[in-house]
């Protein structure tokens, strides 16, 4: 169930008593600009302290008073945008409180939202913002040691120069440099009021009472006419020829990224069958890459094949022997060009279906799950049910896994490890 509440402003409730708990997580979409360094800085503090519990460990105190209540706040991607959310999961059975209960965690919840420490005056705490900007600088310059998610974020930087999802949700250190505490005071004030605002409440909580309790603790004063976030999909076409990157790194196992992209939008017969292209060809232990480069021929210790449905953008990731780099990637480019033809393994197909069915299972019993499937398939305007979802990748058969497979062109190679020698020495 769904409800604006104010201009940009959206209740999206799912009553149920099957969980012990209370779920609700707020969230405003932004675009990935020159202050994702900020925003993300924004969020760390946020997570630290309230005006209520100006410190840490106060802050921390309280939620333990909520029976050990969890709380995360954070920035990430939603296709081309920038996502900060905070959210609360606490214990809300009738022995806890029931509505009162309820109410308690979205006090917290509100405070944590509406009141970091310093807003009302303009700056925020100098010295939480210090420490969290130092901490950010550590992320930052640390990327590259994460090596599969350096290669991989080099990768669709290639694929996708100049669009958003070239960019890191975190931001960059240029960014990091002009972050002050009232800069962010502003921000946080800003974004309040004129980004895009989404409340997820799963619980026990009819509609009245969860109105009531959301408008009381996490609306805040908004703007006649919010800010329109840049779309989540931008589906662009791969280049003439494909991107080729090799940056040198002393590591004994190097990652090679292979994409390929093409203008598959994301409804549900194409992309079911997007996804049954990526599953079949890299999705686990039944797939292609793993049971013919990884076993069969020992080109790779790992290999595998995902779907990003908002850049139209088929990815390979592995990790491979430098000397072994060429040939897995013919073998990668050849099995590719076999499952885009629409010639699909059953085996792989038959535990494609099982994985997707015990994915359904385990959503039912998370409500932090459910929650996150259905937010990225929302976004992307697709029916946020996952047995409708189940249903569409079982209806898919060769001839759609084929049209999608048409559209698809390489977009670029990134490899990241020394050079593989060259033949004869």
């Amino acid at each position: 169930m769904t409800r604006e509440l104010a201009p940009g402003v959206r209740l999206h409730r799912l009553r149920t008593a099957r969980f012990a708990t209370t779920y609700c997580r707020v969230l405003l979409a932004r675009d990935l600009g020159a202050e994702a360094a900020a925003t993300a800085v924004l969020a760390a503090v946020m997570e630290s302290a309230a005006e209520r519990w100006p410190t840490r460990r106060a802050l921390a105190e309280r939620l333990a008073d909520l029976y050990g209540a969890t709380l995360r706040v954070g920035v990430g991607r939603l296709g081309q945008r920038q996502v900060l959310s905070a959210a609360l999961e606490w214990p809300t059975s009738r022995a806890l409180g029931g509505s009162a209960g309820v109410e308690a965690g979205l006090e917290v919840l509100g405070q944590v939202w509406r009141a970091p420490v310093g807003a009302a005056g303009g700056a925020l705490d100098p010295g939480l913002v210090a420490t969290e900007v130092r901490n950010h600088r550590r992320l930052l310059e640390a990327a590259r040691d994460d090596k599969p998610a350096y290669a991989l974020r080099r990768a669709v930087e290639l694929s996708t120069p100049g669009e958003a999802f070239a960019r890191d949700p975190n931001g960059t250190l240029e960014q990091l440099a002009a972050v002050t505490p009232a800069g962010l005071a502003a921000l946080h004030a800003r974004l309040l009021r004129t980004a895009p605002l989404d409340v997820y409440l799963v619980g026990d909580v009819d509609a009245r009472e969860a109105e009531r309790l959301v408008r009381r603790h996490l609306l805040p004063a908004r703007a006649p006419r919010p800010r329109r976030p840049p779309p989540v999909v931008n589906l662009g076409e791969a280049p003439a020829r494909p991107r080729v990157r090799h940056e040198a790194d002393a590591i004994a196992q190097a990652r090679a990224v292979l994409t390929w992209r093409g203008r598959v939008r994301p409804h549900a017969r194409a992309g079911a069958a997007a996804e049954v292209l990526a599953s079949v060809l890299g999705g686990g232990p039944w797939s292609r890459l793993f049971k013919v480069v990884r076993e069969e021929l020992g080109l790779c210790y790992h290999a595998e094949a995902g779907w990003w449905p908002a850049a139209g953008l088929l990815v390979v990731q592995t990790g491979v022997d430098p000397a072994a780099e060429p040939a897995a990637r013919r073998a990668i480019q050849r099995l590719a060009a076999e499952v885009f033809a629409g010639r699909l393994d059953p085996e792989a197909v038959h535990a494609l279906g099982a994985a997707a069915e015990r994915q359904v299972d385990q959503l039912r019993d998370s409500p932090r799950a459910l929650l996150g499937w259905q937010l990225s398939r929302e976004a992307l305007g697709l029916v946020p049910d996952p047995a409708r979802w189940l249903a569409d990748l079982r209806a898919v058969g060769p001839p759609a896994v084929r049209a999608v497979g048409r559209r698809l062109r390489p977009a670029a190679r990134f490899v990241l490890g020394p050079r593989a020698p060259r033949r004869g020495t």
